[in-house]
This record gives structure tokens, C-alpha cells and sequence, in this order.
């Protein structure tokens, strides 16, 4: 036959041998031996003759207490999984033993016909038997083995020395002693319950501690599936980005040559859907990418980003013949997220309006919120808004609203769920107000990011950009290279003297030797110049990521900077020289910022770096062939060839080239020596040199 052993049975099992646990625990045989011992002296005072029988029983005691404290490590000593019923039953045999000896030690103690010495026997009898109690409450058959052997011989004693208040003390004593006979049900009660509850919260805590190992175990898991999910991401993105960027790069080419008209329009074709496949590829990698690699300390420029965004997308609102507009707030603070995706994001919806609008502007916008806690993005446009159909879908994955205009349009329906996921992983919000044939309204919000702006952005259109300074003295000193050069770049070919500093102890001799109308130094240095002796000029940081804002600067401005930032910050700056201030000398720009501005808006980015284009290729071949015909000592060829040189570059606004053409020109007409001639050629080739490497900085694609 089989039994089966229930739950129900192995708790309780478990619960009694915890209240065994605690029987033997709680132990201290030795308490009883002080009442023993003063019932010694009562009895001897009470009449009994000394002898040494009154110390019979106490000896008895001795021994029982010395083999009750053997069997408790006895039982500390057991084997694991030891039945629990048969050391109750040894301790109830070791309780009889002790409640016997104090039975045998009544006969002893016991003075007749002396009622003081008998309630004082039953006195200390009964703070024995209470002291007991506490011991052996957590096994009842223990503690009434142990009472009744006790103080039975007791009771008996006192109901036969007769009497009132013999036989009351009797009956006292018998009623003590059922009283915590009855008491000991109740505690045994709670110490089950207690030690139900121990039990429990030691299994909750080893199944805690499972669940914490399985979820650790689940989190290395998903950890190492992200990291896989993101190599194949990225392994994918390159593998179907460099054949496609190829794709592309042929075909523009193609578009460039001079095709047949029917071959023209395949290859247009090719091209609209090379990147409307790049950009879907792009979507589908950025829905896809588990991207929460937000970092605290980083912050963005909303005015910067912005001002990018409408700079790359006005040449599609002139091609729509449409009026894109960026107005900001002046005094924006920077907002917690990467640049580089509020400019994903805000490309989308700004392209999105773009696209979706037939007539009239596209607004972008941007302000503190009410609340003062975040910048709001909104870019509002005339088009025929969103049907309220669609509304609900709008941000989710292939949710095109307007499906056969997404269709013409050549939209997946993946752009605005990309910028939901990037807004949102950003801690910002993103939605939409629109009205059907009324346009629409769309707005995103980023928590600021507790650096202040680092230069003022005046409200602005996106059509009146600030010009280049020129004739600036600047001092540069700056550890990067890379950012060096770039700001180099940026400054240098429009008449700005710039001075380069190796070490802090040379900035810090020229700054106070020379006159400058700024210095640019790294976060790092920028602290020890501003606290050097005799530096007077305005101090402006590039601050890198990583590095500390400096504390006693005039303007910090955040690497990578853009063209437009800087020259705002130096135009704040930068205070013109007053009268009898020593004057550096002043280097011929290489561009004019104004004519390349008003090309800009006339024609366009993409016609006027076609135009740059074929100016670079003319102005290689006539610098070229100058030097040859320098080289050959044709004076009247290579003057000729500095007025086609001086025509080419005049109505661009390359002044210093232009100016060096003309030089020679005269110089050749006026018939000077050929050395001064040769020199003044190599001054024409060097600032043709000095133009290429402006105009490639300012528009990339010309390259």
C-alpha cells in the first residue's frame, strides 16, 4: 500500500519540529536550583534537625540538571532530518525525572504542624513550577510530566496535614498549576503560527532569491540578444547602405553629364527612388534599434538644430515655391537630447509639411512652455491638414494618413513613428493640431538641460543670416586640432588676422602685448587666461564634451559649432576699435559674404554650388596656365589671362583673388621686373588656393 504525504503534512511536520527547536532552545534547567536551595535553610529554621538527608534532594537536582543540559546538546548535535517526535518524548522523560526529584524533595522539606514553613515550601514550589513554564510551555505533555510529578507529592502533604488553610494552599497550588496547564495550548498556538510564518518568509526569501538569479540570468539574456540585435543592425545598415550609397553616387554623376533628355528622365527616376529607398531604410533601422543610450549631461541648441534644418530643406521650399520661415524666442535655453536626433526629428516634420503643402509657408517655431520646463518645437504649414479618420494612426508604423497622396508622395508612413519613439526615449512628448484644408500643426517638446544658452538667439528669419565678421584679430589657442582648424576655417577667409598661440605662457605674453579683438581658447585654459595679468581682450570657450564650463568667460560655446553661432557670438563681442587703439593690419577677405549670401537666396544652394563647381574647374586651368605662361615669360598671355581670371572671380565676390589678378594685370601692363612678376603670380595661384579652400569648407558638395 501506498501513502501519500499531503503539503498539508509537511507543513505541519516542519511546524512541530520548529516548536521542538524551541523547546530545546529556550532550556535553562538551572533556573530551579535557587529555589532549591533557599527551601535548605526555611526547613532547618522551621525545627527540622540538620542532617545531611535535607541535601539529598538537592543533589538529586544537580544530577538531573547536569543530564538535561546533555541531552540539549545532545540534540544540537543530531543528524539532519532526525524525527522531532522522538526528542519530545526524551525531553518529556527528562521533565518527569526533574518534576520527580522535586517530588521526592517535598517528603524532605516538608515540616509538620508548621504552616509558615509549609506556604513557604508551596511558595517556592510554585515560582518552580512558573519558571518551568517558560521552558516547557512549547511541549505541553513536558510541562504537566513535570508539574504533576512536582507538586503532586506536595498537594498530597498539605491535604494530610489537614486544616483550613492547609488544604486552601492545596487546592491554591492545584489551581496554579491547572491554570498554566491550560496556558500552554495557547502558546503552543502562537509559537505554531510563529513558526508557520518563519517558515514562509524563509521560503519567500529562497524564492526571491531564485526569481532574482532567473531575472539576472534573463537580463545577461536580453543583454546579450540586444547587443546581437544591434551588431545585426549595424552590420545590415552597412551592408545595404554602401551598395545603395554606390547606386546613388553613379547616378548623380549620370544626372550630370550631358544624357539625352529621355536618359535624363530615367535617371532622374532612379534617383527620386534611390533615396526615397535610402531614407526608408533609414526609418526602418531607427523604429527598430533598441536606442536608449541617453546620456544626463548631454544638450542641444534648439535654435542651432533648427537653423540646420531649415537651411538643408529651403532649397525644396524654393523648388514648391514655398516660404520657410524659423522664428525662436530669443534667450532659448539648451534641452536635454542628442543634436543630431531633435535635427532627425525635426527634418522629418519639416519635411512632412513640405511635402504635404502645395501653397503657401511652412512655419517652424520655437518657444519656452508654460510651464517653463521645456522647449516647444512647432512646425505649422498651409496644407490640407490630416483627416480625422486617420488622426489615431498617425504615429503608428506604416500609417501613411492620406494613403494614396503618401502613395504620390512616396511615403512609407514610418517618419512620424521614428520621431515619436526618438521624442520619447528623450523623456519629451510629441503631437499634433490640425483641421482638414486648414493645414496642420505638429510639436514636440524636450525637458531643458539646465545649461544656459551659451549665445544670444534673437528671434530670426531663416532668409537673414548673419554676415561674416571681417577684419577681426583674433588669438587662437586651442589644443584640438581639429576644432583649430575648423573655426580656422571659418574666420580666416574673410579678413580675419588670426594668431596662433603653442603654449599658455605665449598666449598669455601676446594677449598682453598685442592687440586682439578676441580670444578662443579650449574650457580647460580658458579659466587661467581669463585670470592672467594684462589679458583684456573678450574671452570666448570652445567647450568639447566631457569638459567642465569654465566659470570667467565672456561667451562658452559648445563644439560642434556652426558658422552662424559663431559669428552671432563674436559680432556680441567684439567692440570696435576706438581712436588711437594700434590697428592690425588688414588681410584681403577671401570671400564676400554678402554677394555669396544674396547668390544664395537668388538662385539657390543647389545652382549656386553648380556655379562654384564650374568656377573651381575654370580657375584651375587659368592659374595654371598663368604660371605656365610665367613660367615661359609671356607677359602679355599671362595678363590676359589675370583679366579672365579677375571677370571669373569678380562676380562671385572672391575679393583677395580678385585683387591679386589685378595687381598683376597692372604690374604687367606697367611693365615691372619679372621677379616682381613671378612673385605677384604666386600670390594670384596661392589665394585661388586660399578661395577653393573656403568655398569647399562653406558648401561641401562642391568638392
Amino acid at each position: 500500500m501506498t501513502v501519500s504525504i499531503t503539503p498539508q503534512d509537511r507543513s505541519a511536520d516542519t511546524v512541530y519540529a520548529g516548536r521542538i527547536d524551541i523547546l530545546y532552545a529556550l532550556g535553562r534547567h538551572y533556573l530551579s536550583l535557587p529555589f532549591a536551595v533557599l527551601c535548605v535553610p526555611a526547613t532547618l529554621i522551621a525545627g527540622r534537625a540538620p542532617g545531611i538527608l535535607l541535601l539529598m534532594p538537592l543533589l538529586l537536582q544537580i544530577t538531573v540538571v547536569i543530564a538535561a543540559e546533555q541531552l540539549t546538546t545532545a540534540y544540537k548535535h543530531r543528524k539532519p532530518g532526525s524525527d522531532p517526535h522522538y526528542w519530545a518524548r526524551r525531553y518529556t522523560f527528562v521533565s518527569a525525572i526533574s518534576g520527580a526529584t522535586w517530588g521526592v524533595a517535598a517528603l524532605f522539606w516538608f515540616v509538620w504542624d508548621s504552616f509558615p514553613a509549609q506556604a513557604y515550601l508551596a511558595l517556592a514550589f510554585l515560582g518552580m513550577t512558573a519558571t518551568e513554564f517558560i521552558a516547557r510551555s512549547a511541549h505541553r505533555p513536558a510541562y504537566i510530566a513535570h508539574t504533576v510529578f512536582s507538586l503532586g507529592p506536595l498537594v498530597g502533604l498539605l491535604l494530610w496535614q489537614g486544616g483550613l488553610y492547609a488544604s486552601l494552599a492545596a487546592v491554591l497550588m492545584v489551581l496554579f498549576a491547572a491554570v498554566l496547564i491550560s496556558y500552554c495550548h495557547g502558546m503552543a498556538r502562537l509559537l505554531d503560527e510563529s513558526i508557520h510564518l518563519r517558515n514562509e518568509n524563509g521560503q519567500l526569501v529562497i524564492r526571491l532569491q531564485r526569481e532574482k538569479h532567473d531575472a539576472l540570468a534573463a537580463r545577461d539574456a536580453a543583454e546579450s540578444s540586444a547587443l546581437a540585435k544591434a551588431s545585426f543592425i549595424a552590420n545590415i545598415s552597412h551592408e545595404l547602405r554602401t551598395p545603395l550609397n554606390a547606386l546613388l553616387g553613379m547616378a548623380q554623376l549620370l544626372e550630370r553629364a550631358e544624357l539625352p533628355k529621355q536618359q535624363g528622365d530615367h535617371v532622374k527616376v532612379m534617383l527620386q527612388a534611390g533615396f526615397g529607398l535610402q531614407t526608408l531604410i533609414d526609418d526602418v533601422i531607427a523604429l527598430t534599434r533598441d536606442d536608449n543610450d541617453q546620456l544626463e549631461d548631454e544638450d542641444c541648441d534648439p535654435v542651432q538644430a533648427a537653423r540646420a534644418v531649415a537651411r538643408l530643406l529651403q532649397p525644396r521650399a524654393w523648388e514648391k515655391r514655398l516660404h520657410l520661415t524659423l522664428s525662436a524666442a530669443s534667450g532659448l535655453p539648451r534641452v536635454a537630447a542628442d543634436p543630431r536626433k531633435v535635427r532627425q526629428v525635426l527634418l522629418k516634420l519639416t519635411d512632412n509639411a513640405l511635402k504635404f503643402t502645395e501653397r503657401g509657408l511652412v512655419d517652424i517655431r520655437l518657444d519656452v512652455t508654460e510651464d517653463g520646463n521645456a522647449v516647444r518645437f512647432c512646425v505649422s504649414d498651409t496644407g490640407h491638414g490630416v483627416a480625422p479618420e486617420v488622426a489615431h494612426l498617425l504615429f503608428h508604423p506604416f500609417s501613411p494618413g492620406d494613403s494614396s497622396y503618401a502613395r504620390r508622395e512616396q511615403g512609407a508612413g514610418l517618419g512620424l513613428a521614428v520621431a515619436k519613439r526618438v521624442i520619447e526615449q528623450a523623456r519629451g512628448t510629441i503631437g499634433f493640431d490640425s483641421s482638414p484644408g486648414e493645414g496642420a500643426q505638429f510639436f514636440f517638446t524636450l525637458p531643458l538641460s539646465g545649461v544656459a544658452p551659451s549665445a544670444a538667439s534673437a528671434r530670426t528669419d531663416v532668409e537673414g543670416q548673419l554676415a561674416p565678421p571681417a577684419g577681426l584679430s583674433l588669438l587662437f589657442y586651442l589644443r584640438n586640432p581639429e576644432v583649430r582648424e575648423a573655426l580656422m576655417h571659418l574666420l580666416e577667409p574673410f579678413g580675419n588676422r588670426i594668431a596662433l598661440a603653442q603654449s599658455m605662457a605665449e598666449a598669455v605674453g601676446r594677449a598682453g602685448k598685442e592687440h586682439f579683438d578676441a580670444i578662443i581658447a579650449g574650457a580647460g585654459d580658458a579659466d587661467m587666461l581669463a585670470a592672467a595679468p594684462g589679458v583684456k581682450a573678450p574671452l570666448v570657450a570652445v567647450l568639447l564634451r566631457g569638459d567642465r564650463a569654465p566659470a570667467a568667460t565672456d561667451l562658452v560655446l559648445r563644439w560642434p559649432v556652426e558658422a552662424d553661432q559663431l559669428y552671432r557670438a563674436l559680432d556680441e563681442i567684439c567692440e570696435p576699435a576706438e581712436d588711437g587703439e594700434p590697428k592690425p593690419a588688414e588681410l584681403p577677405a577671401a570671400i564676400d559674404p554678402v554677394a555669396f549670401s544674396t547668390l544664395e537666396k537668388s538662385v539657390g544652394v543647389k545652382t549656386l554650388v553648380e556655379i562654384l563647381q564650374c568656377y573651381i574647374v575654370t580657375a584651375e586651368q587659368l592659374t595654371n596656365a598663368l604660371a605656365e605662361a610665367c613660367a615661359a615669360e609671356k607677359w602679355d598671355d599671362a595678363a590676359r589671362l589675370a583679366q579672365d581670371i579677375v571677370g571669373a572671380a569678380g562676380g562671385l565676390g572672391l575679393l583677395a583673388i580678385t585683387q591679386a589678378a589685378r595687381n598683376f594685370a597692372r604690374a604687367a601692363r606697367e611693365g615691372e621686373d619679372r621677379h616682381e612678376l613671378r612673385n605677384a603670380a604666386q600670390m594670384v595661384v596661392g589665394e585661388h588656393v586660399r578661395a577653393r579652400q573656403a568655398l569647399i569648407h562653406l558648401y561641401p558638395d562642391v568638392a
